[in-house]
C-alpha cells in the first residue's frame, strides 16, 4: 500500500503537477490523521473494556463476601435469640413469687456466652485501594460505600469492642455465685448455613444448676443486670436483623448493575 502511494507521488511530481500533488499530499495526510484517530479509539474501547471487566470482578467478589457475611450474621443471630428467650424466662421468674420456675430455664443460655463477628471486607478494600472511579453507576458506588463504613462498622464495633455491651461478662460473676457447673452439654442450634467456606463450630456449653435458690430470687442487683442485658439482647438482634436487611438490597443492587455491564 506504501509502495503505491509513493508511485502516485512520484508520478505527479515528474509531470510538475503541483497542484494535484498538493491535493494528494494534503488527502494522504487526512488518511493518516484518521488512521491514528481510529487507532486511538480501538485503544480507549479496549481500555474501556478491560475497566468494565474490572468492575464486573469486583462487584462478585463484593456479592460473595455479602454471602458470607449473611451466613456469619444470621449464625450470631440464632444464638442471640436464643440468649434472650432464656433470659426473660429467667427474669420472669426471679420477679415471680414462686419458687421453682413455671417453665423450663436453660440456665446455660440465660448467661451465655461472649461471641465475636468477624465481617468479610477484603473485596470492598480492594475496590477501594484500586480506585472506587473504576464505578460505572455513582449511586452504586456510595451505597457500598455506606454499607461498609457505617452499617458493617457500627455493627463490628457494637458486637466486638464495647464489654459494657457484652453480656456475658455483666452476667458471670451472678451466675459464679448462685450457680454449680453440672456436666457439659452441646447446645449448638441448627443455622441451616452449610457453606464449605463457612466455620460452623459446634458451640458447647457447660449445664448449670441452680444452686442458691433464696439468694438469686433476692439480689436485685442482679435482677437490675439482667434486665439491662435484656435491652441489650434486643438491641443487638435489631442490628444484625437490619444488616440482614442492607445484605440484601445491596445484593440485589449489585445484581441490577452486573445485568447492565454485561449486557
Amino acid at each position: 500500500m506504501i509502495q503505491f502511494f509513493r508511485k502516485i507521488r512520484r508520478k505527479l511530481l515528474t509531470e510538475s503537477k503541483f497542484t494535484k500533488y498538493l491535493i494528494y499530499a494534503l488527502g494522504e495526510i487526512v488518511l493518516v490523521v484518521i488512521g491514528i484517530l481510529i487507532a486511538l479509539q480501538i485503544n480507549n474501547w479496549n481500555e474501556l473494556e478491560k475497566i468494565k471487566l474490572r468492575e464486573i470482578s469486583q462487584l462478585k467478589s463484593i456479592q460473595e463476601d455479602i454471602m458470607l457475611d449473611t451466613t456469619d450474621v444470621k449464625f450470631n443471630l440464632t444464638y442471640h435469640k436464643l440468649f434472650l428467650k432464656s433470659e426473660q424466662k429467667l427474669l420472669k421468674y426471679l420477679l415471680s413469687p414462686n419458687q421453682v420456675p413455671e417453665e423450663e430455664i436453660k440456665y446455660e443460655n440465660a448467661q451465655g456466652i461472649s461471641l465475636l463477628l468477624v465481617l468479610h471486607e477484603s473485596a470492598f478494600n480492594n475496590l477501594r485501594n484500586n480506585n472506587l472511579n473504576i464505578m460505572t453507576s455513582q449511586k452504586l458506588k456510595k451505597q457500598i460505600s455506606n454499607h461498609y463504613d457505617s452499617y458493617a462498622k457500627s455493627l463490628l464495633i457494637f458486637e466486638n469492642n464495647y464489654d459494657q455491651f457484652d453480656n456475658y461478662l455483666l452476667k458471670r460473676p451472678y451466675f459464679l455465685k448462685y450457680f454449680h457447673y453440672k456436666d457439659k452439654m452441646a447446645s449448638k442450634e441448627s443455622t441451616e448455613h452449610n457453606n464449605s467456606d463457612y466455620y460452623n463450630p459446634e458451640i458447647e456449653m457447660t449445664k448449670l444448676i441452680l444452686a442458691d435458690t433464696l439468694g438469686l430470687k433476692s439480689d436485685e442487683e442482679f435482677k437490675i443486670v439482667l434486665a439491662e442485658c435484656i435491652s441489650n439482647s434486643k438491641i443487638k438482634i435489631q442490628f444484625y436483623e437490619n444488616f440482614i436487611v442492607k445484605n440484601k438490597e445491596l445484593y440485589k443492587a449489585i445484581e441490577l448493575e452486573l445485568l447492565k455491564l454485561e449486557n
